[in-house]
Formats: structure tokens, C-alpha cells, sequence
């Protein structure tokens, strides 16, 4: 196959794939990988990232349930009961990344989708202090934090998909490691840009589901995205085809009254999120502490 028989395939497939309804950013790469993807080439930042520059693992709601155990509490298939403190009693969870089940919560980590160095690699450095803890505590995306095994948390450490990809589920992590990168403005290097390429096309994703948030998008110097999933999609991998829709979200009962939630989980159920002050300026006010980047979007 020659060069220019492969940019073409890789221009096509691509346009499919990351269908926007407003794609502002575009993918600047050399004319050898003449493909576009909602997201901005750059070099990485290497210097200056401490782990201590992303304070993690608050408790924002004050209901002694720190982000830690919040995304437990959100990813469990059996769900624990709450005693004093939040402890947990009882609870069964599966790791997305092997698949692996386990009634033991303390044998998983929760894993940053886009890991913290790689965050600051990537834009974060920009980033004033609240942006990067509301970054390392986000519970208003599912896809943001995951809880894994701790051994393949440890394995992945900092890496992007061009050097590691989970066990399995890899298609489903592609397509979220994507939506991440969206939702917060972060660039890509030449490396993962081309390995993402290769990989959405492989795995067949048809569409992904993302938002940028506007501060994060001004912090970057660049206009927010949108990415829209119109219809149900199924990814298929290379050795697998995960039945898991990256971006599908669980279907709730719509709140009838204003009220005001403890958490974004919370809201998310009763399925009034977002939360927009121009859309209910009344139900925002009640719930204006969920609004972390203070953008008048809360549980975005």
C-alpha cells in the first residue's frame, strides 16, 4: 500500500469515526499523517510535575465518603452498605481492565483515565491549583476514574496508548482515553496522536461522546468541542468485540421538583444533570457547590 493509499484510509476512517457537531480543534500533524482528530498535537511538558500539584482524594461533600470510596460506591455491581464514617460492609466490584471480580476493595486502585504526569504533560501545567484537584477528583464523568486492579493500575502508571493498553476492554479504554483528553483540552504528542489514529480505526469506534469544558478550553487557548454519540454504537477490537457502549450512560428517573443533592452521582440518578444556570437558575442555586469550575454548568 502506498502513502498516499494509507492517508486516504486514514483520513476516511477518521472523519467517521469523530463525527462533531462542532470540532474547533483540529489535529496538526505533518503531511505524512494527513488525518484529523479532535484534538491538538504538541510537544509534552517534561518538566516540573509533582504528584503533590494534584491534591486528590478530598471529600467534597462533606459525607466522609472521600473521591475514592465516591467512585467505589459508583462502580460497585453489588454495593456495599455504609456504616460510620464510610466504612464499607460487604460490596463486589469487576475491573474493566481484565475483567477481574473481587469482594476486597483495597485490592483496587482508582485509576486516573488520563494519568496525573500525563495530565500535566499535556496542559496541565497551565492549570491554576482548584483546575487540577477538580481534575483529580472528577465524579461528574464515569470515564474519568476507574476502579481497577491495583497491579494493572501500577503497570499503566503514566503511559498513553501508544506504549500500554489494558488486557482487555481495549476499544471501550481508546474511546475514553479520547473523551477525557476532550473534556479537558489536553493536547496530544505525535506518538500517542498516531497510535489513537490506528486504533479508533481498528477498533471500528464510530462515535464518541464528549464536551470540553469551557474553562479548562481557555486555560488551553483553544474553542471548546463537542463530540455527539447520535445512536447506540458497538466497538469491535482487534482480539475482542467488548459489548460495552464507551459513552453509554444509564438511563434515570427525571426529578420532578427542585432539590438539592449531596453529590452529582446523586443528581445524575434522579437525571437532571447538567445542571445549567441558564436552563434552571433556581435548581443551579440550590446546587451551585456541584458547580466545581465555577463555568454556571454543574455535574457537567
Amino acid at each position: 500500500m502506498n502513502a498516499r493509499t494509507k492517508r486516504s484510509l486514514y483520513t476516511r476512517a477518521l472523519t467517521v469515526a469523530l463525527t462533531a457537531t462542532t470540532l474547533l480543534a483540529v489535529l496538526t500533524t505533518p503531511a505524512a499523517q494527513a488525518f484529523e482528530l479532535p484534538l491538538t498535537v504538541a510537544p509534552d511538558q517534561l518538566s516540573g510535575y509533582e504528584r503533590t500539584l494534584f491534591k486528590h482524594w478530598i471529600d467534597a461533600d462533606k459525607d466522609k465518603c472521600d473521591t475514592r470510596k465516591e467512585v467505589l460506591i459508583q462502580e460497585a455491581v453489588s454495593v456495599p452498605k455504609l456504616s460510620s464514617g464510610c466504612v464499607f460492609n460487604g460490596g463486589k466490584w469487576i475491573s474493566s481492565y481484565e475483567g477481574l471480580s473481587t469482594t476486597d476493595y483495597s485490592t483496587l486502585d482508582i485509576d486516573h483515565m488520563i494519568p496525573l504526569a500525563e495530565a500535566w504533560r499535556s496542559g496541565a501545567w497551565k492549570w491554576s491549583s482548584a483546575q487540577r484537584e477538580a481534575f483529580a477528583n472528577d465524579l461528574t464523568d464515569p470515564r474519568a476514574l476507574v476502579a481497577v486492579t491495583a497491579g494493572l493500575n501500577r503497570q499503566k502508571s503514566d503511559q498513553d496508548p501508544s506504549t500500554w493498553l489494558p488486557p482487555v476492554g481495549q476499544c471501550t479504554y481508546v474511546s475514553n482515553w479520547i473523551a477525557i483528553k476532550v473534556r479537558y483540552s489536553l493536547t496530544v504528542d505525535t506518538a500517542e496522536a498516531t497510535a489513537l489514529a490506528n486504533l479508533v480505526a481498528s477498533c471500528n469506534i464510530t462515535s464518541i461522546t464528549a464536551f470540553s469544558i469551557p474553562a479548562y478550553a481557555i486555560t488551553a487557548g483553544i474553542n471548546p468541542i463537542t463530540l455527539t454519540s447520535p445512536s447506540p454504537t458497538t466497538t469491535a477490537s482487534p482480539t475482542e468485540k467488548p459489548s460495552i457502549k464507551p459513552s453509554a450512560k444509564p438511563k434515570a428517573k427525571k426529578s420532578k421538583k427542585n432539590v438539592k443533592y449531596s453529590t452529582c452521582a446523586k443528581a445524575r440518578a434522579a437525571g437532571v444533570t447538567p445542571i445549567i444556570r441558564s436552563k434552571n437558575k433556581t435548581l443551579y442555586a440550590l446546587n451551585k457547590a456541584l458547580d466545581r469550575d465555577k463555568d454556571g454548568s454543574a455535574c457537567e
